[in-house]
């Protein structure tokens, strides 16, 4: 595990970094006029997602490290990955990156404390508020909230090359995060199998859930189609990277990883057919017409792109 233990570390950092970079003046924009949604849907990712793993695990009774792999997926901030569908479903990319960061920037307060509430409620664990709150909370800080400044810094000073470097950034990050997680399953095929059945069902059961979940609260705060898919395809992509770190660096736990590994593969899949699903039914006209018209609206304007 020590060439995984290095690379979490270094991959999150490259992942966050690449949030930075991807925030524009319009993303800002975006927070501004639309600041009550995007703080609605953050609590939703903060709040629901973990209340739904809690009901899953009360329910199914499942093995402690399967448990205990969920509720850490299900804390863990939104994954860039969701920028990449929502950009493929043509939706609103920008509603969904401001959504990643500002739910990443979010997590650096809220995750520790939420770990340590959630946690020993259900699990054997015995945690130590002042060394998982230090110590957490300062590789959160370097790795969430350093790399997405240091990404908005360089976006303002070399705007251009930043553009241009972008792509490379994602394929580098995509690959990275693949490569780690069929390392994770290589690693532990053994264990993975032993728990197979429990594995499969909860990572298919809770990524349906967080689309409803998802889809509800779109829903309820009447957003636009391509707003709506927006944060349909935001709430089951957690950071898995991020999963990978708590596990490995603060729980010293590796077997936490088993269910973020099977959970990517059991979600990818149904995430490709969400994504073709919307992007048949949005097109570039549409999405843009859509957000124009909802930008005549002073309480709820958002800016076209």
């Amino acid at each position: 595990m020590e060439v995984i233990e290095l690379a979490i570390p270094v991959l999150v950092f490259f992942l966050m970094f690449i949030i930075g970079a991807s925030l524009e003046k319009r993303d800002v924009k975006q927070l501004q006029a639309q600041s009550k949604t995007v703080i609605i849907l953050t609590l939703g990712q903060i709040l629901l997602l973990p209340l739904c793993a809690w009901l899953l695990i009360k329910t199914m009774q499942p093995p402690p490290l399967v448990a205990a792999g969920m509720l850490l997926v299900s804390l863990c901030p939104g994954g860039a990955v969701s920028n990449i569908y929502s950009f493929l479903a043509k939706a609103n990319v920008a509603l969904s990156v401001t959504l990643t960061a500002f739910n990443g920037l979010v997590a650096i307060l809220v995750l520790p404390l939420v770990v340590l509430t959630v946690f020993p409620s259900l699990l054997a664990i015995d945690l130590s508020l002042e060394n998982l709150m230090i110590k957490q909370s300062l590789q959160l800080v370097l790795l969430l909230f350093c790399p997405v400044v240091l990404g908005m810094l360089l976006r303002y000073w070399q705007t251009a090359l930043i553009k241009k470097m972008m792509p490379i950034f994602e394929k580098i990050g995509g690959v990275g995060l693949l490569l780690l997680l069929f390392s994770i399953l290589a690693k532990f095929q053994h264990k993975i199998i032993e728990q197979l059945s429990a594995l499969i069902l909860l990572a298919l059961i809770f990524t349906l859930a967080s689309l409803v979940i998802g889809y509800c609260l779109s829903k309820l705060l009447k957003l636009a189609r391509c707003d709506e898919a927006a944060v349909v395809i935001e709430f089951p992509v957690r950071n898995l990277a991020l999963t990978a770190l708590i596990a490995v660096n603060i729980f010293q736990n590796s077997d936490y990883l088993l269910f973020s590994a099977v959970f990517f593969v059991i979600q990818t899949p149904i995430m490709l057919a969400i994504t073709a699903w919307y992007r048949s039914r949005l097109g570039t006209i549409a999405c843009h017409q859509n957000n124009k018209q909802q930008s005549t609206k002073p309480a709820k304007k958002i800016a076209t792109y």
